[in-house]
């Protein structure tokens, strides 16, 4: 699976911050996805797995909820989608998150 991991939304993430749509385009078809997820690593090193939507036959589509950007600096995100024959990671990116009023 080849990917092309990008968030899209506003350019600054801020602490606290609910909502937010992250979406990631794999750039495969993933329409059949038993799972699709993203794979999150927080400034702290605290690994989650934020569990989004198919989204437009390509993409990952998570919203932001309480915690998620509960920490200032640099998450890195990898996608991870698992199909009915095949399972996988695709590129990571990074992406920060900023304190209020910066």
């Amino acid at each position: 699976m080849t990917c092309n991991a990008s968030c899209s939304g506003p350019d600054v993430y801020y602490v606290g911050d609910i909502g937010t749509a992250i979406i990631v385009d794999v750039c495969s078809d993933i329409t059949g996805a038993t799972l699709a997820a993203l794979n999150v690593t927080k400034p702290d090193g605290t690994a989650v797995q934020w569990v989004g939507a198919v989204y437009d036959t390509t993409k990952i589509r998570y919203y932001v909820t309480v915690d998620d950007f509960d920490q200032v600096g640099e998450y890195r995100l990898q996608a991870y989608v698992e199909m009915p024959t095949w399972q996988g990671h695709g590129n990571t990116t990074t992406f920060k998150v900023t304190a209020l009023f910066q």
